[in-house]
Parts: structure tokens; sequence; C-alpha cells
């Protein structure tokens, strides 16, 4: 019995040695750690903030350390994390991967975005003096705040008009005249200008120019960081855009049957987001203020900490850099003259023009005095640079909370896959291959208005959890005509 527990333990003992030496091996020949091979390889996040110094909460847990810092031996996981510096705090959640360091960057003051003069035009005689009336600070995520004229420098670009120090104009001779403003807030100095005429204006006769219609469309379908599944690559945006390019085809507006000028796409692998931002600024770049801009856009949308996002091919899985945020779209369309119409069919769209999502109102007309108090709320926090100012006429797919839904079921007409919200705007507006028929025109005048098309779309998404938004409301705008 004795013989039989030594020859036991004598085997335990070699079992040990032998495995230490395995260990040893590994260690000295540079293969990954024994812990590695059991558990996978650790990953870890270094946190940076501006300005430094921030404590750093690790799943809401203290972790003791502040930025900068990098918090190691993590395993492949989800992680909240949130910074405090004062007052301010800011909850990111980021996904860790074994054997890589995910990097968060998070600005904890205000960050200075642009500056607004007013009046941004001024007609003054010789001798006459005008004060700029106001100077207005916007910050990203931060709102804005008015700025005393001390706190800035001015410029005149001419001898025709002199500016003081605190912002007073004053006409000398008759000609023009360009007033700058800047300001510098935390280093970043932001500037704006004020057009001074001094001198009588002539009134001329108004000239007729025909309006020019333009239109860049955009489905992202394929993800280069994404794969099949839920969440990953979608089927139908670049058959959505398809269908769009058809109904901006057959459009013919006014009395002289105008068609588009032009219509250019981006599809999948080649939308990416420096693509986007430089493919609107060329295709509309000849516009001018009495033209219309069509902006179309399928494909992915996110939502990250109240700040709305479209999803280029090139998104990243650890950081919104790559995605194009409201402030980034409205700074780059705001550049281009004229009307703009954006039409956006993804995920938490109602974000670009502050819709927030509610329960559903008993009329119709509580809908439009909701929507229009929504909007005045915004427009007066100025917290965003969202798509709501004249200039725009705007169609989102759902709330700034809800998903946008597409089916891989064939579409009735093409039988391809497609999106409820493209299919139904399209099939309002004139998508058929037999006949087109324009279902959204409710008073057959042969147009179809911004309103119409939204009546249109609420009526037939009515069934499904996904609330069509629109701006501004109750528009008679055309959007689409025939």
């Amino acid at each position: 019995m004795r013989n039989k527990e030594y020859f036991s333990t004598s085997k335990v003992l070699l079992l040990l040695l032998l495995s230490l030496l395995l260990i040893n091996f590994l260690l000295i020949s540079g293969c990954s750690p024994f812990s590695n091979l059991l558990f996978g390889a650790s990953g870890s996040i270094e946190v940076t903030t501006y300005p430094s110094g921030a404590k750093i909460f690790l799943n809401d847990q203290d972790t003791g350390h502040v930025t900068p810092y990098t918090i190691t031996n993590l395993t492949k996981s989800t992680y909240e994390i949130k910074v405090v510096l004062g007052d301010i705090s800011y909850t990111k959640t980021v996904i860790v991967y074994s054997g890589n360091t995910t990097n968060i960057y998070i600005e904890l003051v205000p960050k200075l975005y642009k500056i607004v003069a007013q009046p941004s035009y001024m007609n003054l005689k010789e001798g006459e003096s005008r004060a700029i009336d106001s100077i207005t600070a916007i910050y990203l995520n931060y709102g804005s705040e008015e700025i005393v004229p001390s706190a800035c420098s001015f410029s005149s670009d001419s001898n025709h008009a002199t500016v003081s120090s605190n912002g007073i104009v004053t006409g000398i001779l008759d000609g023009s005249a360009t007033i700058t403003v800047s300001y510098t807030d935390a280093g970043i100095t932001k500037t704006n200008t004020v057009s001074v005429y001094v001198g009588v204006i002539q009134i001329s006769p108004p000239v007729s120019n025909p309006i020019i219609y333009r239109a860049f469309c955009v489905g992202v379908g394929d993800y280069i960081n994404f794969g099949p599944g839920p969440g990953g690559d979608l089927e139908s945006p670049p058959y959505n855009v398809g269908r769009m390019m058809d109904v901006f085809q057959q459009c013919k507006f006014g009395e002289d049957e105008v068609k588009f000028s032009s219509i250019s796409t981006l599809k999948d692998f080649s939308a990416t987001k420096a693509a986007i931002l430089n493919k609107i600024s060329s295709s509309f770049s000849a516009a001018d203020n009495n033209d219309v801009s069509y902006f179309y856009f399928s494909g992915h949308g996110l939502e990250d900490s109240g700040n709305y996002y479209i999803c280029p091919t090139d998104v990243l899985l650890t950081s919104t850099e790559n995605n194009i945020n409201v402030d980034e779209l409205e700074a780059t369309l705001s550049a281009i003259p004229g009307t703009k119409v954006v039409i956006l069919g993804s995920c938490f769209s109602g974000g670009f023009i502050g819709k927030g999502n509610i329960q559903k109102l008993v009329s119709k007309e509580e809908m439009i005095s909701f929507n229009d108090e929504i909007i005045n709320v915004f427009s007066q926090a100025q917290s965003k640079e969202l798509l709501t100012t004249n200039q725009y006429k705007v169609l989102t797919s759902c709330h700034s909370s809800q998903s946008s839904y597409e089916t891989i079921l064939p579409h009735p007409i093409d039988g391809d896959p497609f999106a409820w919200f493209d299919a139904v705007l399209c099939e309002g507006c004139g998508y058929n291959t037999y006949s087109h028929p324009y279902f959204a025109d409710n008073d057959t005048n042969n147009q179809v208005s911004l309103g119409e098309a939204y009546s249109y779309i609420e009526s037939e998404l009515e069934l499904l959890d996904q609330d069509v938004q629109v701006y501004p409301t109750g528009s008679d705008f055309t959007i689409v005509e025939y």
C-alpha cells in the first residue's frame, strides 16, 4: 500500500517538474506567457484628456489614477470609462481587444467652433458710424456665449471704412469694405466678417436666374471593419441609391421642365469619410444662392453620448473619429450657397435635426406643435450646428433614439433588398418602372412637397417602430416635380 502511495506521489512530482520545464522553455523561447495560452493576451486602455489631471473611473470604480494614464491587463471585453475634472465629467463605452491598446481622448473644456458677428452687412453714408450689434462664440457641445467687443480684434481691408477697437464701423469713402472680427479662446482663433458698402445703393431691376438642381447620393452597405450579420454590413444601401437616382432622373421642375444638371454617387468601400466630405464640396462647388442641392445618405447611423453620426465605410471599432457628426456635415453643407435638401436613411438620424424619441401623439396637429417646439428649443440653445436653418429641407428616417429598418425581402418592382423609409419615399415620388405614379402627390398638382413626402411616409410606416422626421414641418417646398 505504501509503495503504491509513493509511486503516485512520484508521478505527481514528475508531472510538476515537466510542467515547470515547459513553462521555462516557453518563456526562454519567446512564446506567449502561459497565462496568455490559457486566457488570451490582455489589452489596455490609454486615457488622455485636455486638460490633464482628470480622475479615471473604470466601470464606475475609481482607479486611483489621473490622466494621462494607461490601464493595463484588461481582458477582451466592453468597458465604461468615466473621467472627472472638477464638476465636469464625461462617460464613454469602449471595446478592448486582446493584445491591443484602445485610445481615448476627451476634451473637458469648451472648444471654440466658430463666431458669428451681427449684422453681417452694413450700408453707411460717408461719415456715418454704426456699432457691430453682437458677437457670439459657438462651442462644440457646450452651447454659445456672447462676447464683449473689447475681447475681440477688428480690421478693415480697405480705406472705404474703418473700424475701432470696440467694433464701431465708420464710412469714409464711397465703395466696399470687409470688416474682419477675430476672437481667441484657449489658443483657438476664429474669425467672421461684416460686409460694408459706403454710399447710396442703386437698385437695379431683378435679374431672373434659372434654378440649377444637383444631387449627390451615398450608399454604404460594405464596411471595411465590419462583417456580415446584425450590426455589420448592410444589404440595401447601394440599391436604395439606385432607386433614388431613378426618382431624380424623372424630375422636371417648373414651366421649363428643368432636369438635374448632375447626379453623382459614392457606394460601399469608395464612400470613406474624406471622400464623402470632399464629394459634397466638389459636387456643389458651382452652386449659387438660387440653386438647390440634394444630399442623400443610406447606411449605418450612430449615437454616442448625445452626439449623432452617419457612418462612412471606414468607421473604426474603437472610436468615432472616422464618423461624420452633425457639426461636420453642417459645416460642409453650409459652405454651399442656396437651398439644401438633406435625406438621411440611417439609425438615430432624427438627432441631426434635434428630434428626440417621444410617445405617439393623439393628432397630427399635436405632432406639428411638438416638432416646432423642439426646433425652437434647439435653435435658441445653439448646442449643436443642427440642420435647422431656413436653408435646409430635411427628411430623416427615424427619431434620434430609433433604428432604421432594412429587409432582404425582394423589392416588389426590382427584386433587390430595400430599406423601408427609402423604399416608401421613392414609391411616393415616382419610382415605378411602368407608369411612374406619384402616390405622395396628395393634391395632384404634379409636385411632391416636403410636407407631402413626410405625410405619405409617416402613414405608410405607421406599423413600424420607426417615426420619420421632417424639418421644417408643414413645408410646401417642392422636392420632386414631374
